[in-house]
């Protein structure tokens, strides 16, 4: 089964209706009153254009990147981390999504920045779905879906839904699957806007034809083509038609299952941020050109699915990909580890001390002890001994004064 489904890692704004174009970045630079609110604009845009141009958006988040680091403003570099990020991940560039996912994700740890943490949870959760890391990726999102519950905004938390859904099915559990993308298509259908209708419609006909139903599957995936095309979502026809074909060719409709497929790549044409779709458009196409025996085809379709999903899927991508969890491991379990110790340290200091008034001894465990021995067991901290200069003066003197005294005796 090679069905495609729409997973979102990032909350969309919408471009307004009445707006054709958005300012430039030199436009930003230059109309806004400080820095500050520049990189707040460039951020904002950059989430605007994740759909329209995945390329600009990119631009735009690098240059709030700049900005924030120079600002030495955490939140927003965060945010525009998690930008690059959705950009990177819309361009299939799945090593370069999740090292930025982590890196505003570990910034959001240190700033309390809750709704990119989300996004950047998204984020990783995508690139391990898309990597066939299932576990790892539903916890990400069931993450991500428990923050954005509690803040205001149902079309996120959709998004988080939606992709709870997608591991499930790509687990196989798809009425789970289907559980989930219903309760979406819920909160999308009674939003003002009603704005993601067409990617749930999707995922709805690819579960249907996943659970052997492949005539609903079809009914689904031919609303949801027509509620992309009314929203101008270029990336879900993409994956609807991809996903007709394959439901076409499963119920021997192989000739509109070429067509399908073949509407899907030209539609993709050579735009980067679509390269992710088209291994699974090849794939299917070779499946369909093959069983209405146009071998050649079929040979041409599947050498150019190999070649996509390597340039995507390689080996070395899943390598970065593992390298780049596995630092992030490393400096979280030091971070919380130091975190830990501190918050020990901190506790044990609070505690009352008893020490003996004649003896200089320390209470601990109900025994009384060398103050050396207590900062060892207590602290791990190693005594040794000296003498301070005013002490050493004293006993010098003391010497001196006996010495005299002994010299004198022997004078008599």
């Amino acid at each position: 089964m090679n069905q495609m489904l729409t997973e979102q890692v990032f909350t969309t704004v919408p471009l307004n209706a009445q707006q054709s174009s958005v300012e430039s970045i030199e436009q930003i630079l230059a109309s806004s009153p400080s820095e500050l609110q520049a990189t707040t604009k460039l951020n904002f845009v950059s989430r605007q254009l994740l759909r329209k141009d995945t390329q600009a958006a990119l631009n735009y988040a690098r240059k709030a990147r700049e900005l924030a680091e120079k600002l030495e403003q955490k939140d927003l570099l965060a945010e525009a981390f998690a930008n690059v990020g959705s950009a990177y991940f819309n361009l299939a560039r799945y090593d370069k999504a999740i090292d930025y996912g982590y890196r505003a994700l570990k910034l959001c740890d240190e700033t309390d920045a809750t709704p990119t943490k989300a996004i950047a949870m998204q984020i990783i959760g995508c690139v391990n779905l898309h990597l066939g890391e299932y576990d790892q990726a539903y916890h990400y999102f069931t993450q991500s879906a428990e923050i954005l519950h509690k803040h205001d905004d149902t079309f996120a938390y959709s998004n988080a839904l939606m992709n709870i859904g997608s591991a499930h099915f790509h687990k196989r559990n798809y009425q789970e699957a289907l559980s989930y993308y219903f309760k979406v298509m819920s909160l999308r259908e009674n939003s003002a806007d009603k704005k993601g209708v067409a990617e749930i419609l999707s995922n709805i006909g690819a579960t249907y034809h996943a659970l052997g139903d492949s005539e609903e599957g079809i009914e689904w995936l031919k609303k949801s083509l027509d509620a992309a095309k009314a929203e101008q979502n270029v990336s879900v026809q993409i994956t609807t038609l991809i996903n007709l074909g394959e439901v076409y060719a499963s119920v021997n409709r192989n000739y509109k299952a070429v067509d399908a497929l073949l509407d899907s790549i030209k539609l993709a044409g050579n735009k980067a941020e679509y390269i992710q779709y088209l291994w699974g458009a090849y794939l299917n196409l070779a499946n369909a050109y093959k069983k209405i025996e146009k071998y050649q085809e079929a040979l041409e379709a599947y050498e150019q699915y190999v070649q996509i999903k390597e340039k995507i899927f390689g080996l070395e991508t899943e390598r970065k990909v593992k390298a780049i969890e596995l630092n992030y491991a490393i400096e979280k379990a030091k971070r919380d580890a130091e975190i830990e110790l501190a918050q020990k340290k901190i506790k044990q200091l609070e505690e009352i001390v008893t020490m003996c008034a004649w003896s200089g001894k320390i209470q601990m465990d109900g025994k009384w002890v060398k103050i050396e021995e207590f900062l060892n067991k207590r602290f791990g901290i190693k005594v040794s001994h000296g003498i301070s200069e005013e002490e050493a003066e004293k006993v010098f003197k003391q010497i001196n004064e006996e010495n005299q005294n002994d010299t004198g005796e022997k004078k008599e």
